[in-house]
Protein backbone atom coordinates (compact mmCIF):
# COMPACT_ATOMS: atom_id res chain seq x y z
CA UNK A 1 0.00 0.00 0.00
CA UNK A 2 1.90 3.58 -0.89
CA UNK A 3 1.96 6.28 1.08
CA UNK A 4 -1.36 8.24 -0.19
CA UNK A 5 -3.65 5.18 0.63
CA UNK A 6 -1.98 4.06 4.20
CA UNK A 7 -2.79 8.13 5.30
CA UNK A 8 -6.30 8.06 4.05
CA UNK A 9 -6.71 4.81 5.95
CA UNK A 10 -5.61 6.56 9.28
CA UNK A 11 -7.74 9.68 8.82
CA UNK A 12 -10.81 7.59 7.66
CA UNK A 13 -10.70 4.62 9.96
CA UNK A 14 -9.62 6.53 13.23
CA UNK A 15 -11.30 7.11 16.31
CA UNK A 16 -14.66 5.83 15.84
CA UNK A 17 -17.85 6.01 18.50
CA UNK A 18 -17.78 4.02 21.37
CA UNK A 19 -19.85 0.75 20.96
CA UNK A 20 -22.37 -0.04 23.24
CA UNK A 21 -20.92 -2.77 24.96
CA UNK A 22 -17.13 -3.34 25.93
CA UNK A 23 -15.72 -6.73 24.24
CA UNK A 24 -12.68 -8.03 24.34
CA UNK A 25 -13.05 -8.16 20.19
CA UNK A 26 -13.26 -4.36 20.09
CA UNK A 27 -9.56 -4.54 21.71
CA UNK A 28 -7.07 -2.23 19.51
CA UNK A 29 -4.91 -5.11 17.02
CA UNK A 30 -1.18 -3.18 16.78
CA UNK A 31 0.41 -3.58 13.87
CA UNK A 32 3.90 -2.64 12.10
CA UNK A 33 3.19 0.68 10.76
CA UNK A 34 5.42 1.94 8.24
CA UNK A 35 7.57 5.19 8.73
CA UNK A 36 7.05 7.54 5.87
CA UNK A 37 9.61 10.66 6.16
CA UNK A 38 8.74 10.99 3.00
CA UNK A 39 5.46 12.28 3.46
CA UNK A 40 3.60 15.55 3.78
CA UNK A 41 0.88 16.30 5.55
CA UNK A 42 -0.81 19.70 7.38
CA UNK A 43 -3.06 21.03 9.59
CA UNK A 44 -6.25 18.49 10.34
CA UNK A 45 -4.76 16.09 8.60
CA UNK A 46 -1.37 16.39 10.31
CA UNK A 47 -3.32 16.10 13.37
CA UNK A 48 -5.37 13.20 12.64
CA UNK A 49 -2.71 10.73 11.36
CA UNK A 50 -0.82 11.74 14.67
CA UNK A 51 -3.78 10.60 16.45
CA UNK A 52 -4.26 7.36 14.44
CA UNK A 53 -0.78 6.85 15.03
CA UNK A 54 -1.01 6.99 18.60
CA UNK A 55 -3.31 3.92 19.08
CA UNK A 56 -2.99 2.38 16.20
CA UNK A 57 -6.52 1.06 16.35
CA UNK A 58 -8.78 -0.82 14.01
CA UNK A 59 -12.41 0.20 12.90
CA UNK A 60 -15.03 -1.48 14.86
CA UNK A 61 -17.33 -1.60 12.34
CA UNK A 62 -15.13 -3.71 9.65
CA UNK A 63 -18.13 -4.51 7.68
CA UNK A 64 -18.08 -0.80 7.05
CA UNK A 65 -15.70 0.07 3.72
CA UNK A 66 -13.50 3.03 3.25
CA UNK A 67 -15.78 3.26 0.29
CA UNK A 68 -18.86 3.77 2.49
CA UNK A 69 -17.09 5.99 4.62
CA UNK A 70 -16.28 8.36 2.14
CA UNK A 71 -19.62 7.98 0.66
CA UNK A 72 -20.86 9.09 4.04
CA UNK A 73 -18.85 12.48 4.40
CA UNK A 74 -19.34 12.87 0.79
CA UNK A 75 -23.35 12.91 1.07
CA UNK A 76 -23.10 14.45 4.66
CA UNK A 77 -20.79 17.74 3.35
CA UNK A 78 -22.93 18.33 0.50
CA UNK A 79 -23.90 21.80 0.67
CA UNK A 80 -27.34 20.86 -1.32
CA UNK A 81 -27.66 18.45 0.97
CA UNK A 82 -31.73 17.68 2.20
CA UNK A 83 -32.93 17.64 5.52
CA UNK A 84 -32.83 14.75 7.58
CA UNK A 85 -29.88 13.13 5.40
CA UNK A 86 -27.51 11.92 8.98
CA UNK A 87 -30.61 10.06 9.86
CA UNK A 88 -31.25 8.22 6.67
CA UNK A 89 -27.23 7.38 6.56
CA UNK A 90 -27.75 6.14 10.04
CA UNK A 91 -30.38 3.89 9.02
CA UNK A 92 -28.87 2.87 5.50
CA UNK A 93 -25.47 1.60 7.31
CA UNK A 94 -26.96 0.50 10.57
CA UNK A 95 -24.86 3.09 12.12
CA UNK A 96 -26.02 5.46 15.22
CA UNK A 97 -26.33 9.23 14.50
CA UNK A 98 -23.30 9.54 16.68
CA UNK A 99 -20.96 7.56 14.12
CA UNK A 100 -21.99 9.13 11.26
CA UNK A 101 -21.17 12.24 12.55
CA UNK A 102 -17.72 11.06 13.95
CA UNK A 103 -17.07 9.59 10.37
CA UNK A 104 -18.36 13.01 8.45
CA UNK A 105 -15.84 15.26 10.75
CA UNK A 106 -13.00 13.09 10.48
CA UNK A 107 -13.09 12.83 6.90
CA UNK A 108 -13.89 16.86 6.74
CA UNK A 109 -10.12 17.69 5.76
CA UNK A 110 -10.68 16.62 2.11
CA UNK A 111 -14.02 18.13 1.94
CA UNK A 112 -13.33 21.86 3.04
CA UNK A 113 -10.84 24.13 0.94
CA UNK A 114 -7.83 25.30 1.83
CA UNK A 115 -5.50 27.72 0.85
CA UNK A 116 -4.75 28.14 -3.24
CA UNK A 117 -1.42 27.70 -4.26
CA UNK A 118 1.74 25.47 -3.14
CA UNK A 119 2.98 24.60 0.60
CA UNK A 120 6.04 26.50 0.98
CA UNK A 121 8.47 25.69 3.63
CA UNK A 122 6.62 22.49 4.93
CA UNK A 123 8.94 20.58 6.99
CA UNK A 124 8.62 16.50 6.49
CA UNK A 125 6.72 14.32 9.23
CA UNK A 126 8.93 13.17 11.60
CA UNK A 127 7.70 9.91 13.35
CA UNK A 128 8.20 8.84 16.98
CA UNK A 129 10.85 6.42 17.56
CA UNK A 130 9.37 3.81 19.69
CA UNK A 131 5.48 2.78 18.59
CA UNK A 132 2.46 3.57 20.58
CA UNK A 133 4.03 7.16 21.96
CA UNK A 134 3.27 9.94 20.19
CA UNK A 135 5.73 12.84 20.44
CA UNK A 136 5.46 16.59 19.78
CA UNK A 137 6.18 17.15 16.22
CA UNK A 138 6.54 21.20 14.87
CA UNK A 139 5.82 21.73 11.69
CA UNK A 140 7.18 25.54 10.35
CA UNK A 141 4.37 25.97 7.83
CA UNK A 142 6.26 28.54 6.21
CA UNK A 143 2.56 30.29 6.27
CA UNK A 144 3.20 33.23 8.53
CA UNK A 145 4.44 35.70 5.82
CA UNK A 146 1.54 34.27 3.65
CA UNK A 147 -1.06 35.09 5.84
CA UNK A 148 0.10 38.31 6.87
CA UNK A 149 0.32 39.94 3.05
CA UNK A 150 -2.80 37.83 2.48
CA UNK A 151 -4.52 39.53 5.67
CA UNK A 152 -2.65 42.98 4.82
CA UNK A 153 -4.02 43.12 0.97
CA UNK A 154 -7.26 41.79 1.83
CA UNK A 155 -8.10 44.75 4.56
CA UNK A 156 -6.82 47.60 2.49
CA UNK A 157 -8.54 46.27 -1.06
CA UNK A 158 -11.70 46.07 1.16
CA UNK A 159 -11.42 49.86 2.67
CA UNK A 160 -9.78 51.60 -0.58
CA UNK A 161 -11.49 51.43 -2.84
CA UNK A 162 -13.67 48.79 -2.03
CA UNK A 163 -15.56 51.17 0.91
CA UNK A 164 -16.25 48.38 3.15
CA UNK A 165 -17.23 49.33 6.28
CA UNK A 166 -15.71 47.48 9.55
CA UNK A 167 -18.67 44.64 10.49
CA UNK A 168 -18.57 43.56 6.82
CA UNK A 169 -14.61 43.97 7.08
CA UNK A 170 -15.14 41.48 10.13
CA UNK A 171 -17.42 38.93 8.14
CA UNK A 172 -15.56 39.24 4.91
CA UNK A 173 -11.78 37.76 7.26
CA UNK A 174 -14.28 35.32 8.73
CA UNK A 175 -14.64 33.61 5.74
CA UNK A 176 -11.17 33.40 5.38
CA UNK A 177 -9.13 30.56 7.06
CA UNK A 178 -6.26 31.58 9.35
CA UNK A 179 -6.85 35.13 9.33
CA UNK A 180 -7.36 37.35 12.00
CA UNK A 181 -10.48 40.00 12.43
CA UNK A 182 -10.51 41.68 15.50
CA UNK A 183 -10.90 45.04 15.14
CA UNK A 184 -7.42 45.84 16.94
CA UNK A 185 -5.97 43.69 14.15
CA UNK A 186 -7.65 45.64 11.58
CA UNK A 187 -7.08 49.34 12.93
CA UNK A 188 -3.27 48.52 13.71
CA UNK A 189 -2.23 46.95 9.93
CA UNK A 190 -4.96 50.10 8.46
CA UNK A 191 -2.60 53.05 10.72
CA UNK A 192 0.74 50.72 9.48
CA UNK A 193 -0.09 50.65 5.92
CA UNK A 194 -1.39 54.52 6.18
CA UNK A 195 1.64 55.84 8.10
CA UNK A 196 4.00 53.80 5.02
CA UNK A 197 2.33 55.12 2.44
CA UNK A 198 1.99 59.02 3.97
CA UNK A 199 6.08 59.09 4.36
CA UNK A 200 5.75 57.70 0.72
CA UNK A 201 3.42 60.00 -0.80
CA UNK A 202 5.17 63.12 0.93
CA UNK A 203 8.75 62.46 -0.03
CA UNK A 204 7.24 62.63 -4.01
CA UNK A 205 7.93 65.73 -6.08
CA UNK A 206 5.34 66.08 -8.91
CA UNK A 207 7.31 68.98 -11.14
CA UNK A 208 8.14 66.38 -13.71
CA UNK A 209 4.77 65.02 -13.76
CA UNK A 210 4.51 65.30 -17.79
CA UNK A 211 0.52 66.49 -18.08
CA UNK A 212 -0.45 69.23 -20.45
CA UNK A 213 -3.07 70.20 -17.34
CA UNK A 214 -2.86 69.13 -13.99
CA UNK A 215 -6.57 68.96 -12.45
CA UNK A 216 -6.85 66.90 -9.29
CA UNK A 217 -10.57 64.92 -7.85
CA UNK A 218 -10.81 65.58 -3.94
CA UNK A 219 -13.35 64.20 -1.94
CA UNK A 220 -13.50 62.24 1.61
CA UNK A 221 -14.64 58.63 2.27
CA UNK A 222 -15.28 57.17 5.95
CA UNK A 223 -14.13 54.15 8.14
CA UNK A 224 -15.38 53.09 11.21
CA UNK A 225 -16.67 56.82 11.33
CA UNK A 226 -13.94 58.91 10.57
CA UNK A 227 -13.02 60.89 7.56
CA UNK A 228 -10.18 59.99 5.45
CA UNK A 229 -9.65 63.28 3.21
CA UNK A 230 -7.83 62.09 -0.58
CA UNK A 231 -6.43 63.58 -3.52
CA UNK A 232 -6.55 62.02 -7.05
CA UNK A 233 -4.94 62.42 -10.20
CA UNK A 234 -7.83 61.30 -12.23
CA UNK A 235 -5.80 60.33 -15.91
CA UNK A 236 -3.46 58.29 -13.72
CA UNK A 237 -5.82 57.04 -10.96
CA UNK A 238 -2.60 58.10 -8.82
CA UNK A 239 -3.23 59.01 -4.81
CA UNK A 240 -1.06 62.54 -4.80
CA UNK A 241 -2.02 62.89 -1.12
CA UNK A 242 -4.82 61.92 1.82
CA UNK A 243 -4.76 63.03 5.44
CA UNK A 244 -6.93 61.64 8.34
CA UNK A 245 -8.05 64.82 10.31
CA UNK A 246 -7.70 64.22 14.36
CA UNK A 247 -10.69 66.00 14.70
CA UNK A 248 -12.88 64.96 12.14
CA UNK A 249 -13.55 68.46 10.15
CA UNK A 250 -13.88 68.23 6.78
CA UNK A 251 -14.08 71.98 6.17
CA UNK A 252 -11.63 74.78 4.44
CA UNK A 253 -9.52 75.19 7.05
CA UNK A 254 -8.66 71.28 7.04
CA UNK A 255 -8.76 71.04 3.33
CA UNK A 256 -6.47 74.33 2.00
CA UNK A 257 -3.42 72.76 4.15
CA UNK A 258 -3.64 69.67 2.69
CA UNK A 259 -3.60 70.85 -0.61
CA UNK A 260 -1.01 73.83 0.14
CA UNK A 261 1.18 70.74 1.01
CA UNK A 262 1.15 69.74 -2.61
CA UNK A 263 1.50 72.62 -4.66
CA UNK A 264 4.24 74.40 -2.79
CA UNK A 265 6.55 71.55 -1.04
CA UNK A 266 5.41 68.86 -3.91
CA UNK A 267 5.25 71.57 -6.87
CA UNK A 268 1.94 69.43 -7.86
CA UNK A 269 0.98 72.47 -9.93
CA UNK A 270 -2.98 71.70 -10.62
CA UNK A 271 -4.98 74.50 -12.39
CA UNK A 272 -8.20 73.02 -11.04
CA UNK A 273 -10.25 70.29 -9.62
CA UNK A 274 -13.54 68.23 -9.14
CA UNK A 275 -15.26 67.61 -6.36
CA UNK A 276 -18.87 67.21 -5.13
CA UNK A 277 -21.09 69.26 -3.45
CA UNK A 278 -19.46 69.97 0.05
CA UNK A 279 -19.42 73.57 0.90
CA UNK A 280 -15.62 73.48 2.09
CA UNK A 281 -14.19 73.01 -1.92
CA UNK A 282 -15.41 76.05 -3.73
CA UNK A 283 -13.14 78.44 -0.95
CA UNK A 284 -11.21 76.02 -0.97
CA UNK A 285 -9.70 76.77 -4.49
CA UNK A 286 -10.35 79.90 -4.70
CA UNK A 287 -7.97 80.83 -2.04
CA UNK A 288 -5.47 78.55 -3.46
CA UNK A 289 -5.59 79.70 -7.07
CA UNK A 290 -7.21 83.50 -6.67
CA UNK A 291 -10.34 82.41 -8.78
CA UNK A 292 -13.11 81.05 -8.17
CA UNK A 293 -14.01 79.59 -12.05
CA UNK A 294 -11.63 76.34 -11.45
CA UNK A 295 -13.60 74.06 -9.69
CA UNK A 296 -15.88 71.81 -11.10
CA UNK A 297 -18.82 70.38 -9.65
CA UNK A 298 -19.41 66.35 -9.45
CA UNK A 299 -22.59 66.11 -11.77
CA UNK A 300 -23.46 62.33 -10.82
CA UNK A 301 -25.37 63.57 -7.44
CA UNK A 302 -27.06 66.36 -9.23
CA UNK A 303 -28.55 63.77 -11.65
CA UNK A 304 -28.99 61.41 -8.80
CA UNK A 305 -31.44 64.12 -6.78
CA UNK A 306 -33.43 65.34 -10.23
CA UNK A 307 -34.13 61.59 -10.51
CA UNK A 308 -34.93 60.64 -7.02
CA UNK A 309 -37.38 63.87 -7.02
CA UNK A 310 -38.86 62.83 -10.43
CA UNK A 311 -40.08 59.70 -8.79
CA UNK A 312 -41.09 61.10 -5.86
CA UNK A 313 -43.45 63.37 -7.69
CA UNK A 314 -44.57 60.42 -9.97
CA UNK A 315 -45.84 58.67 -7.31
CA UNK A 316 -47.43 61.36 -5.95
CA UNK A 317 -49.10 62.05 -8.37
CA UNK A 318 -50.95 58.54 -8.28
CA UNK A 319 -51.85 58.67 -5.09
CA UNK A 320 -53.77 61.62 -6.35
CA UNK A 321 -55.27 59.54 -8.98
CA UNK A 322 -56.04 57.03 -6.61
CA UNK A 323 -57.46 59.86 -3.88
CA UNK A 324 -59.73 60.93 -6.77
CA UNK A 325 -61.05 57.65 -7.74
CA UNK A 326 -62.10 57.37 -3.97
CA UNK A 327 -63.92 60.83 -3.76
CA UNK A 328 -65.33 59.43 -6.77
CA UNK A 329 -66.92 56.60 -5.82
CA UNK A 330 -68.17 57.78 -2.46
CA UNK A 331 -69.71 60.79 -3.95
CA UNK A 332 -72.34 58.46 -6.61
CA UNK A 333 -73.14 56.45 -3.83
CA UNK A 334 -73.98 59.05 -1.91
CA UNK A 335 -74.34 62.80 -3.71
CA UNK A 336 -73.72 65.67 -1.09
CA UNK A 337 -72.59 68.80 -1.04
CA UNK A 338 -69.76 67.62 1.00
CA UNK A 339 -68.92 64.53 -0.94
CA UNK A 340 -68.93 67.13 -4.29
CA UNK A 341 -66.60 69.34 -2.50
CA UNK A 342 -63.70 66.62 -1.80
CA UNK A 343 -64.12 65.48 -5.27
CA UNK A 344 -63.59 69.18 -6.26
CA UNK A 345 -60.43 69.37 -3.60
CA UNK A 346 -59.51 65.89 -5.38
CA UNK A 347 -59.44 66.92 -8.71
CA UNK A 348 -57.67 70.15 -8.43
CA UNK A 349 -55.25 68.40 -6.39
CA UNK A 350 -54.51 65.94 -8.68
CA UNK A 351 -54.43 68.18 -11.54
CA UNK A 352 -51.79 69.90 -9.93
CA UNK A 353 -49.45 67.12 -9.03
CA UNK A 354 -49.68 65.55 -12.19
CA UNK A 355 -48.61 69.29 -14.00
CA UNK A 356 -46.02 69.55 -11.99
CA UNK A 357 -44.89 66.29 -12.75
CA UNK A 358 -44.75 66.18 -16.20
CA UNK A 359 -43.05 69.66 -16.19
CA UNK A 360 -40.67 68.83 -14.06
CA UNK A 361 -40.13 65.89 -15.88
CA UNK A 362 -39.70 67.95 -19.23
CA UNK A 363 -37.57 70.82 -17.47
CA UNK A 364 -35.11 67.82 -15.64
CA UNK A 365 -34.46 66.22 -19.41
CA UNK A 366 -33.48 69.36 -20.32
CA UNK A 367 -30.92 70.20 -17.44
CA UNK A 368 -29.17 66.99 -18.18
CA UNK A 369 -28.84 67.69 -21.39
CA UNK A 370 -27.09 70.82 -20.34
CA UNK A 371 -24.40 68.78 -18.39
CA UNK A 372 -23.75 66.88 -21.20
CA UNK A 373 -20.41 67.24 -23.24
CA UNK A 374 -20.87 65.06 -26.37
CA UNK A 375 -24.57 64.68 -27.71
CA UNK A 376 -25.04 60.97 -27.60
CA UNK A 377 -26.98 60.72 -30.82
CA UNK A 378 -24.56 62.85 -32.84
CA UNK A 379 -21.71 63.34 -31.21
CA UNK A 380 -21.62 66.57 -31.06
CA UNK A 381 -19.21 68.14 -28.78
CA UNK A 382 -20.82 70.34 -26.86
CA UNK A 383 -19.60 74.70 -26.18
CA UNK A 384 -20.46 76.10 -22.89
CA UNK A 385 -22.37 78.99 -24.63
CA UNK A 386 -25.00 76.84 -25.54
CA UNK A 387 -25.12 74.27 -22.50
CA UNK A 388 -25.18 77.34 -20.08
CA UNK A 389 -28.27 78.87 -21.47
CA UNK A 390 -30.09 75.85 -21.88
CA UNK A 391 -29.35 75.20 -17.76
CA UNK A 392 -30.79 78.71 -17.09
CA UNK A 393 -33.98 78.07 -19.48
CA UNK A 394 -34.63 75.16 -17.39
CA UNK A 395 -33.73 76.71 -14.07
CA UNK A 396 -36.32 79.94 -15.08
CA UNK A 397 -38.58 77.11 -16.21
CA UNK A 398 -38.71 75.13 -13.06
CA UNK A 399 -38.93 77.77 -10.65
CA UNK A 400 -42.65 78.39 -12.41
CA UNK A 401 -43.90 75.04 -11.22
CA UNK A 402 -46.46 75.02 -8.80
CA UNK A 403 -44.56 72.45 -6.30
CA UNK A 404 -42.60 74.00 -3.79
CA UNK A 405 -39.78 70.69 -3.85
CA UNK A 406 -39.16 71.58 -7.72
CA UNK A 407 -38.85 75.30 -7.03
CA UNK A 408 -36.52 74.37 -4.20
CA UNK A 409 -34.41 72.16 -7.07
CA UNK A 410 -34.87 75.41 -9.05
CA UNK A 411 -32.78 77.81 -6.41
CA UNK A 412 -30.40 74.68 -5.47
CA UNK A 413 -29.27 74.93 -9.51
CA UNK A 414 -29.20 78.46 -8.77
CA UNK A 415 -26.91 78.69 -6.73
CA UNK A 416 -24.81 75.72 -7.97
CA UNK A 417 -24.81 76.81 -11.99
CA UNK A 418 -21.47 78.64 -11.69
CA UNK A 419 -19.72 75.25 -11.01
CA UNK A 420 -21.91 72.77 -13.22
CA UNK A 421 -20.33 73.50 -16.52
CA UNK A 422 -16.80 74.28 -15.80
CA UNK A 423 -15.47 71.40 -18.16
CA UNK A 424 -17.01 72.87 -20.67
CA UNK A 425 -14.88 75.71 -20.16
CA UNK A 426 -11.71 73.48 -20.37
CA UNK A 427 -12.88 71.92 -23.12
CA UNK A 428 -13.25 75.00 -25.04
CA UNK A 429 -9.42 76.07 -24.01
CA UNK A 430 -8.44 72.74 -25.24
CA UNK A 431 -9.94 71.88 -28.69
CA UNK A 432 -8.71 74.71 -30.89
CA UNK A 433 -5.20 72.78 -30.69
CA UNK A 434 -6.79 69.68 -31.52
CA UNK A 435 -8.71 70.81 -34.02
CA UNK A 436 -6.11 72.88 -35.82
CA UNK A 437 -3.93 69.88 -36.17
CA UNK A 438 -6.59 67.94 -37.63
CA UNK A 439 -6.81 70.22 -40.08
CA UNK A 440 -3.25 70.16 -40.68
CA UNK A 441 -3.38 66.58 -41.29
CA UNK A 442 -6.96 66.26 -43.41
CA UNK A 443 -7.05 69.51 -44.93
CA UNK A 444 -11.14 68.81 -45.36
CA UNK A 445 -13.86 70.95 -42.84
CA UNK A 446 -16.52 68.42 -43.41
CA UNK A 447 -14.19 65.51 -42.75
CA UNK A 448 -12.72 66.71 -39.96
CA UNK A 449 -15.92 67.24 -38.29
CA UNK A 450 -17.18 63.63 -39.26
CA UNK A 451 -13.83 62.14 -37.76
CA UNK A 452 -14.19 64.16 -34.45
CA UNK A 453 -17.89 63.66 -33.71
CA UNK A 454 -17.63 59.45 -34.46
CA UNK A 455 -14.21 59.83 -32.58
CA UNK A 456 -16.40 61.30 -29.42
CA UNK A 457 -19.50 59.87 -29.88
CA UNK A 458 -17.66 56.29 -29.29
CA UNK A 459 -15.78 58.00 -26.48
CA UNK A 460 -19.15 59.09 -24.98
CA UNK A 461 -20.91 55.58 -25.01
CA UNK A 462 -17.64 53.91 -24.13
CA UNK A 463 -18.25 56.19 -20.52
CA UNK A 464 -22.31 55.27 -20.86
CA UNK A 465 -21.12 51.45 -20.75
CA UNK A 466 -18.26 51.36 -18.82
CA UNK A 467 -18.55 53.60 -16.07
CA UNK A 468 -21.89 54.44 -15.75
CA UNK A 469 -23.35 50.65 -16.39
CA UNK A 470 -25.94 51.72 -19.25
CA UNK A 471 -25.41 47.98 -20.76
CA UNK A 472 -28.81 48.76 -22.96
CA UNK A 473 -26.16 51.18 -24.45
CA UNK A 474 -23.88 48.33 -26.21
CA UNK A 475 -25.40 48.27 -29.41
CA UNK A 476 -25.07 51.33 -30.11
CA UNK A 477 -21.74 51.66 -28.43
CA UNK A 478 -20.59 48.33 -31.11
CA UNK A 479 -22.23 50.57 -33.87
CA UNK A 480 -20.19 53.58 -32.68
CA UNK A 481 -17.28 51.60 -32.69
CA UNK A 482 -17.36 50.53 -36.34
CA UNK A 483 -18.27 53.54 -37.56
CA UNK A 484 -15.27 55.04 -36.00
CA UNK A 485 -12.82 52.47 -37.55
CA UNK A 486 -14.46 53.36 -40.63
CA UNK A 487 -12.47 56.73 -40.63
CA UNK A 488 -9.04 55.86 -38.54
CA UNK A 489 -8.26 52.61 -38.43
CA UNK A 490 -5.07 52.07 -39.50
CA UNK A 491 -4.19 55.85 -40.18
CA UNK A 492 -1.22 56.26 -37.15
CA UNK A 493 -1.88 59.76 -37.07
CA UNK A 494 -5.74 59.41 -36.68
CA UNK A 495 -5.84 56.42 -33.81
CA UNK A 496 -2.70 58.08 -31.74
Amino acid sequence: MNTAETTLEFIVYEGEGQPAAASIMDLPVAKQVEKTADSILSGPIKEAVLAWFAHQGKPQRPDVSLFDRLEIAGRFWDPERLRGTPLKLAEEYDLSRMSIYNIANRIAPFFQARQPGPVAGLKQILWPAEPGVAEKVEVQFGWEEEIKRLRMRLILTSLFPGGVTMRPLEDILGEVPGLGRSDSTIWRITNEEGAKASQILQQIDFSNLALPRVLIDIDETFFDGRPILFVVEPISLSICGFHVPADGNRAAITWEPLLLVLQQDQHLDFEGGVADGARAYPPTFKSLLDRDDRLQEDVFHLKRDLGSLQRKLENRAYRAIATEDEALAVEQQESTAETRTKVAQAQAEMERLVESYDAFALHRSWVVDALEVVDLTSGEIRDRQTNQWLLEVAIAAMAEVNHPAVVKMSNSLSKRKPRLLTYLTWSDEQLPALKTELHLYLNDPDLEKVVLRSIARHWRLEHEVRSNQHLSFRPALAQAKAEMDRWIKGDPFLEQ
